[in-house]
């Protein structure tokens, strides 16, 4: 996993985060925020269900179906796992960075 992952940054309703930045005259020359999007690549892809994105459609755990399906923790644990391997994140890493980040709090 690239713990230095850049992209461009949503805020929390999933809308783009725009922050406008003006010139001298009044123009503005910028405005998305791109920053570590390794957070919200993770939301993201824990909110998907198989079917949702057009360029991956096997993308997206359906987390939903765990609800009240019988399943174990290793089973979970397995299927999130799947799916951010599609998307890139290193699963492992991210839930040790998940548990420093809790444990620090």
């Amino acid at each position: 996993m690239d713990k230095n992952r850049k992209g461009i940054l949503l805020t929390n309703g999933f809308e783009l985060a725009i922050n406008p930045v003006r010139d001298a005259a009044g123009m503005i020359i910028s405005g998305i925020q791109v920053g570590s999007s390794i957070d919200q690549d993770a939301v993201i892809v824990l909110k998907l269900h198989q079917g949702d994105l057009k360029e991956d459609p096997l993308l997206g755990p359906g987390l939903t179906k765990f609800i009240r399906g019988k399943y174990n923790k290793s089973q979970i644990d397995n299927v999130i796992k799947q799916h951010f391997t599609r998307a890139g994140i290193d699963y492992d890493d991210y839930k040790n960075r998940i548990q420093t980040s809790i444990n620090n709090n």
